[in-house]
């Protein structure tokens, strides 16, 4: 019973961190989850927290959109999408904000570039990201610019 208790607690110590099942590792992995949002600015006015729509200045973002993860080359590591509009309040007026979680990332980069639907990568360093604070894509509101007749 004793020789078998040593392999078990190994097992179940292991695994719960997700050690076992990696092949080809010589190391303890490093992974760590990275969420964002995507905010747009110019969202119509309401209660924050309730559903909303980007505005029409922004019609690629929205719930399914794709967000990638990038090394510094532009290198794409991950790949996930953006959830639902939540209403939110900034200085700037309301913003609708597109959730993300880019699960597994490897914490030893300097830096990530963040890609939202057909947009510029944005720039994070990871040392933020691992700490938990979100990578915020803000997204500005395109105004219809005016030309003379």
């Amino acid at each position: 019973m004793r020789r078998l208790a040593l392999p078990l607690t190994l097992v179940l110590t292991l695994g719960g961190c997700g050690w076992v099942g990696r092949a080809d590792e010589t190391s303890k992995p490093d992974g760590f989850l990275l969420h964002g949002y995507a905010s747009v600015a110019g969202a119509a006015t309401g209660i924050p927290g309730t559903p909303c729509l980007a505005p029409a200045s922004a019609p690629d973002i929205v719930a399914g959109a794709t967000v990638k993860a990038a090394d510094t080359a532009g290198k794409v590591i991950a790949v996930t999408t953006l959830s639902a509009g939540v209403l939110a309040t900034a200085a700037d007026g309301y913003h609708c904000n597109f959730g993300f979680e880019l699960l597994n990332l490897s914490g030893s980069r300097d830096a990530y570039q963040i890609l939202v639907a057909d947009r510029p990568p944005v720039s994070f360093e990871t040392r933020a990201l691992r700490e938990g604070r979100p990578a915020v894509v803000d997204i500005a509101a395109v105004t219809a610019s005016t030309s003379p007749s």
